[in-house]
């Protein structure tokens, strides 16, 4: 009986005596944890049993770290003295938030730091914990705004330096604005290196998964990632799917000094990029080969990318009316703040011809920048045949010969007064010979009469002797200055292009913020007008660049001035001076006054608009009567008329015909 009763005491009284030394214990190591992380530490329900385990549920410190349950097999001793030392720990469903600042520390790495200067609670001695599994669930740390990173079957192996993590496996879920990353690893490990929480050693291998940007999904495989030591950088290596091809990928990441990233890749598909294209640059065949390296320091970032871009596509009203394949080496190296951009060298290759730039934008109160433009010098006849051919258009068939390079500097000052804004020079270096002139656009068809197609589809003979048209040599020269003065005042001067009247024209499509002033030259609107579309895009400017230089060429300055005021658009289906002169005052060419010269120079800008506010007003409305004082203005500054002529002009009666107030 005495066995009996000793049993039936020894079998539950100490269980429950036990149970409530532990759970006071408990309290109590909880309220350390509070005093000692500086955060409220919360240990729910608790068992144990006579061979030391113990079971702690629904712990929480503060909002950083929470877990469904703790188990441990803990010595009685230990228990008694309050030390709850384990030589295994196993843990249900462990969380933890981590929000990661902007230099690399974090709210849980300060409170691990805070518990370990205060020493693990109740802890005396040498630890003898072996290991932490995990025993069901997953270990999920969430880093604020970036994304979750998940490890299953999961085993903590404490060491000297801190914790080795082995995982059965990681995975990985990263978001930021408008790109995501999903990779699954089979296995991994690391180094946790405590109490500062970073991490050392790392790797994972076998990975397959997705990345997104833009809504595209790319395909990820036989992804391995690893830092192989405490303080280098993390590798990733993998290959992206490109319809059933892997093409191979890496990344390396650090933090020395900073942030940086390298991507390296070989024939990598660009169309995973395609949402975040700009309009008109089709991404679906492209493919990239080389490196692109990105590094925040401070405020500065540094971009450098060296490689190849094959199959990319431009389609873009503003390029070219079909879409244009480019395919070309790059090298770049940039460094871009929030309110500065240096290009410190930019060199592309197409075929043979090979552009470099360098410069620098600052955007402060005011717009300053610097470019500089170097074309290095090829033979002519192959840096023709880089040009996409969708882009030649009529220039097909032009036959040159020789070498040609050039540079081209733009500064601009908008600090600056008006009219000293930007400044534009350059130059060719060598020199281009023409063995054959395009036959779609054979400029020397200008110094003969024939049959000439004008703005609005119609077609007219240009003859000298047609009665309809005015040669020079019997035009007035005020009619001839005040067209000169209005369109291209140095154009006596200039070999088709007028440097100073494209910076200026700049400068003030920058000030104003709008496209409100074109620079070309009477030459170049010829060249538009006879042999071109009207639309402002890059391709025509190329195909009006080329053919003005075979314009100046081959005509005379006479010769192509005279052609211009021939077939310039001067109101409602009005073309040349002849019959504008006839339209709006009912007189030749030769009797027209000052102010009249000035009117009908003023419309070549505006033909179609100004003519109508003309016609709605019954006259000279004050946008027009602006414009024509700016003609006026423009021909006393050139000499073409006095100043006695400028006073008299300025107020004399334009005496339009009725019939063109009325149509």
């Amino acid at each position: 009986r005495w066995v009996l009763g000793a049993t039936i005491v020894l079998a539950s009284g100490l269980p429950l005596g036990a149970h409530a030394l532990v759970e006071a214990r408990t309290q109590g190591v909880a309220d350390r944890l509070t005093v000692a992380g500086g955060v409220p530490a919360h240990i729910g329900t608790i068992d144990a049993d006579l061979t030391g385990a113990i079971r702690l549920t629904d712990v929480t410190i503060g909002d950083l770290v929470a877990i469904d349950a703790v188990e441990a097999a803990v010595a009685m001793g230990s228990l008694v003295d309050g030390e709850l030392r384990a030589d295994e720990i196993r843990v249900t469903a462990p969380r933890i938030a981590l929000a990661v600042d902007r230099d690399g520390d974090s709210p849980l790495a300060r409170l691990a730091r805070r518990l370990a200067h205060h020493g693990a609670p109740g802890a005396r001695g040498p630890s003898r914990l072996r290991r932490i599994v995990v025993a069901s669930g997953s270990l999920t740390v969430r880093v604020t705004g970036v994304g979750d990173l998940t490890a299953d079957d999961l085993e903590l192996v404490p060491d000297e330096g801190g914790v080795r993590i082995v995982a059965g496996g990681v995975r990985l879920h990263a978001a930021l604005r408008r790109a995501a990353v999903d990779v699954a690893f089979p296995r991994g490990a690391a180094d946790l290196i405590l109490p500062a929480m970073t991490l050392g050693r790392a790797i994972a291998v076998g990975g397959t998964g997705t990345v997104t940007l833009a809504g595209v999904v790319a395909t990820l495989r036989d992804v391995g990632a690893g830092r192989l030591a405490p303080a280098g950088p993390l590798e990733i290596r993998g290959a992206i799917d490109d319809d059933g091809v892997p093409r191979a990928l890496s990344a390396v990441i650090d933090d020395a000094g900073g942030w940086g990233i390298v991507l390296a890749g070989d024939r990598v598909p660009l169309e995973i990029a395609a949402g975040l294209a700009p309009r008109g640059v089709d991404l679906a065949h492209a493919h990239a080969t080389g490196t692109l390296a990105l590094r925040q320091s401070g405020a500065t970032l540094a971009v450098s990318a060296r490689g190849s871009v094959l199959g990319l596509v431009i389609d873009h009203p503003s390029v070219a009316p079909a879409p244009v394949l480019v395919d070309t080496d790059l090298q770049l190296e940039a460094r871009i703040a929030a309110d500065s951009i240096v290009l410190e060298s930019a060199t592309a290759s197409l075929a043979a011809a090979q552009i470099s730039a360098s410069g620098w934008l600052h955007r402060g109160p005011t717009l300053a920048a610097q470019l500089d433009v170097m074309l290095a010098p090829a033979a002519c006849e192959t840096l023709f045949s880089a040009i996409p051919a969708t882009i030649r258009g009529p220039l097909d068939g032009l036959g040159l010969a020789g070498i040609a390079g050039g540079h081209a500097r733009l500064a601009i000052d908008l600090a600056a007064p008006d009219g000293e804004g930007t400044t534009l020079t350059g130059a060719f270096d060598g020199g281009c010979s023409v063995t054959t002139e395009p036959p779609g656009a054979d400029v020397t068809v200008l110094a003969h009469p024939g049959d000439q197609q004008l703005a609005d589809g119609t077609h007219r003979r240009m003859d000298p002797a047609d009665a309809s048209y005015s040669s020079l040599a019997h035009l007035p020269a005020t009619v001839v200055g005040a067209f000169v003065s209005a369109e291209d005042g140095r154009y006596w001067e200039h070999h088709g292009f007028d440097l100073d009247q494209i910076a200026r024209s700049l400068e003030i499509d920058l000030r104003e913020h709008r496209l409100a002033r074109g620079g070309s030259t009477i030459s170049q609107q010829l060249v538009k007008n006879t042999f071109l579309s009207r639309r402002r895009t890059l391709d025509r400017k190329l195909q009006e660049a080329v053919l003005t230089w075979r314009l100046e060429a081959r005509l005379g300055k006479r010769q192509i001035l005279e052609r211009y005021l021939n077939m310039l658009e001067l109101g409602p289906h009005v073309f040349g001076v002849h019959d504008a002169a006839r339209y709006w005052f009912e007189r030749s060419p030769g009797e027209l006054g000052i102010r009249q010269a000035a009117f009908l120079a003023a419309l070549t800008s505006q033909p179609a608009s100004m003519s109508r506010r003309v016609r709605h007003a019954g006259g000279v409305d004050p946008d027009t009567a602006d414009r024509i004082a700016a003609v006026l203005r423009a021909m006393k500054r050139d000499h073409v008329i006095t100043k006695d002529a400028y006073d008299a002009a300025k107020d004399a009666s334009l005496d339009f015909a009725a019939s063109a107030l009325a149509d």
